[in-house]
């Protein structure tokens, strides 16, 4: 009698625990707020607002390099797609007729040119590891990768060590843009609706594009070094010096500008630092610092690293 009633009790035990773990409400309750907190706020801004400013000059510089008539042609074309999947023929075929037109215009302009810029977007991208030992074991990830030609492990390390504004711009190829838009035109004429929507998506994926990447840590030394001039306070001087090292240093883990740039500019801070802490005035150096890493990231700006659409 007495093991029949632990069997029973065991059992019941069993049910308990099973109904406790499985229970979603006793799983998932979130933690209930002490009623004297309030609500917290992030004291420090997210990196989307710290460098919107310097987003927003980057995206209106590339606006600034767009050529109107190519902008033209993509708007025409995604007109186009529209106006096919609403079976639009008359609208379809007046909106290619217009963007044939415009990149008309733009062989005639130049026929030599192979590449027009006519679209951009501008993104900030932080995903990149706080703690530099994180981003150290990244780059070793993508040096294994490398050398054991993995090459796609390899971009999915190195696009985890991104912390930049990516100026990204697509270019219209002329050589065969027009002709696209030319067939399509023939196959909405035709009926063929789908076989020019067909015609449209291979057109626009022929679309070449480039990449900027203006390094946030590059960024943040900047500013860092530009409050270390104006800060009279020899403390508040001090602290604005090492993070503008703590930024280049970061600079360095994730490989951006070359390797002498980086080296040097670390090697500059350094100096810097070490003549702050010794009592030196670092005005003059902290002028030629800005100068270097102002250049640096000019340097940047002016590079385009291609990609394939």
């Amino acid at each position: 009698m007495r093991s029949k009633r632990v069997w029973i009790l065991l059992a019941i035990a069993v049910v308990v625990i099973v109904a406790l773990f499985i229970w979603k409400p006793w799983r998932e309750a979130a933690p209930t707020p002490s009623p004297q907190a309030g609500p917290v706020a992030s004291q420090t801004p997210s990196p989307a607002n710290r460098y919107e400013p310097e987003r927003a000059q980057a995206e209106a510089g590339a606006q600034q390099a767009l050529d109107a008539e190519a902008v033209a042609v993509l708007a025409k074309t995604d007109e186009a797609q529209s106006r096919i999947a609403a079976k639009d023929k008359a609208g379809a075929i007046r909106a290619l007729e217009e963007a044939a037109g415009k990149a008309d215009i733009l062989v005639g302009r130049d026929p030599a040119a192979a590449l027009i810029p006519a679209a951009t977007e501008v993104q900030i991208i932080d995903v990149a590891p706080a703690d530099l030992g994180q981003v150290r074991k990244l780059r070793r990830a993508v040096e294994l990768a490398v050398l054991t030609d993995d090459f796609p492990k390899a971009r999915v390390a190195l696009d985890g060590m991104r912390s930049e504004i990516r100026v990204r711009t697509y270019y219209l190829p002329l050589a065969t843009y027009p002709a696209a838009l030319a067939s399509a035109a023939g196959l909405v004429e035709r009926g063929d609706l789908t076989g020019a929507a067909e015609a449209l998506d291979r057109a626009r994926s022929t679309l070449a594009m480039t990449d900027v990447a203006i390094p946030l840590p590059l960024l943040a030394a900047e500013t860092a070094v530009e409050a270390a001039k104006a800060d009279t306070d020899a403390q508040k001087k001090l602290g604005h010096v090492g993070a503008a090292r703590a930024a280049l240093e970061r600079t360095e883990a994730l490989g951006y500008a070359s390797r002498d740039v980086r080296k040097a500019l670390l090697a500059e801070i350094r100096e810097v630092e070490r003549q702050a802490k010794g009592g030196s005035d670092i005005k003059a150096g902290l002028e030629q610092l800005k100068e270097r890493i102002s250049k640096a990231i000019g340097d940047l700006k002016a590079e385009r690293k291609s990609a394939e659409a």
